[in-house]
C-alpha cells in the first residue's frame, strides 16, 4: 500500500484548492522554468498571508534549473522542542494542493545509511508544518521532482554533525540534479526592535558561510532563527563552497502573544 503523508495546515498557512493554489503562487510572480540558478535557498516557513511572497522570491532564485532538478533535498525544523535528532519519512509521497510528490526513498535509505542519528520515522513529519507550507512552491516550480525530506529536532551539535556528514557523503555526487531547500524563519522576539537586530545578526552568519561561527551562534542561543542548526549543517557539508550567498528581503510580521517574527529569502547561486 502507498503510504501519503496529508497536509495539516492547508487552509489554514496555505490554500488547499488546487486553483486558488496555483494562482497565488502565480501572483507572486513565480513563473515556471524562469529565474535563477540557486544550488539552494533559505525560505520562510510562515503563513503564506506573512511570508509567501519571500518564499517565491527563493524559490524564483532556482526556477532556471527546472529541467535539471530531479530532487530536491527538504530540511525543516521540528517546533515540538522535546524532540530531538533528525528524521526521515517512510511515506512514499507528500499530498499538496496542485498534485503527490514522491519521496525519494533511495537517498533517504543511503543518508540512514551514513548516519549514526536518522530514523526513517514519519510520526514527526505527520503534525509538523515547516515542510509543508513549502511543498506547493516545490510541485510548481519542479513539477516532476522527488523530495528528501528531513527534520531536525533540537540543534543541537551532535545533530548538526551527523546531518553535515550524512549530506556530504550522499549528496556531494548528485549536485548537479539537486535543489537543498532549508525551511527557515529568521529571528523570533517580544519586541520589534529586538527581532530585527536577531534576524540581521542571522543574516550576516548566513552570507557568510561559516559554519563554526553559525554553530556556535545557534548552541549559544545568540540568535533565534528556526532553522538555522540546519543551515548550519548545509554550511558544513561543504557542498556550498562555491556559491555566493544573496539575501533577497526581509520582513516581520506580528504574531500571537506579541511576539514579531522576521522573515527573509536567502539563495546561494
Amino acid at each position: 500500500m502507498e503510504r501519503i503523508r496529508c497536509p495539516v495546515v492547508a487552509g489554514m498557512y496555505y490554500p488547499e484548492d488546487a486553483v486558488e493554489t496555483f494562482d497565488r503562487i502565480r501572483a507572486y510572480g513565480l513563473e515556471p522554468g524562469k529565474g535563477g540558478l540557486a544550488q539552494a535557498i533559505i525560505a520562510p516557513h510562515g503563513a503564506w498571508g506573512f511570508s509567501g511572497s519571500l518564499a517565491a522570491t527563493a524559490f524564483s532564485a532556482a526556477g532556471g534549473r527546472n529541467g535539471a532538478i530531479t530532487r530536491v533535498v527538504m530540511l525543516g525544523p521540528i517546533h515540538d522542542k522535546r524532540e530531538e535528532g533528525l528524521f526521515l519519512s517512510n511515506s512514499h509521497f507528500f499530498q499538496t494542493p496542485l498534485g503527490m510528490l514522491p519521496v525519494d526513498e533511495e537517498i533517504s535509505e543511503e543518508l540512514e545509511y551514513n548516519s549514526n542519528l536518522f530514523e526513517i520515522n514519519d510520526i514527526p513529519h505527520l503534525g509538523e508544518h515547516s515542510i509543508e507550507v513549502l511543498l506547493p512552491f516545490v510541485k510548481y516550480c519542479f513539477p516532476d521532482a522527488a523530495i528528501v525530506p528531513i527534520l531536525m529536532g533540537q540543534p543541537r551539535a551532535e545533530a548538526i554533525e551527523d546531518l553535515a556528514r550524512a549530506l556530504k557523503n550522499v549528496c556531494m555526487p548528485i549536485t548537479g540534479n539537486t535543489l537543498f531547500v532549508v525551511s527557515c524563519n529568521l529571528s523570533c522576539a517580544n519586541d520589534k526592535t529586538g527581532a530585527r537586530l536577531l534576524a540581521e545578526e542571522s543574516l550576516r552568519l548566513f552570507s557568510g558561510k561559516n559554519a563554526p561561527a553559525l554553530v556556535s551562534a545557534v548552541l549559544e542561543n545568540r540568535i533565534s532563527a528556526c532553522g538555522a542548526g540546519l543551515v548550519a549543517s548545509l554550511f558544513a557539508s561543504g557542498l556550498l563552497e562555491d556559491t555566493m550567498p544573496i539575501a533577497r528581503n526581509m520582513v516581520s510580521a506580528v504574531e500571537a502573544d506579541n511576539n514579531t517574527v522576521f522573515y527573509g529569502a536567502v539563495s546561494f547561486e
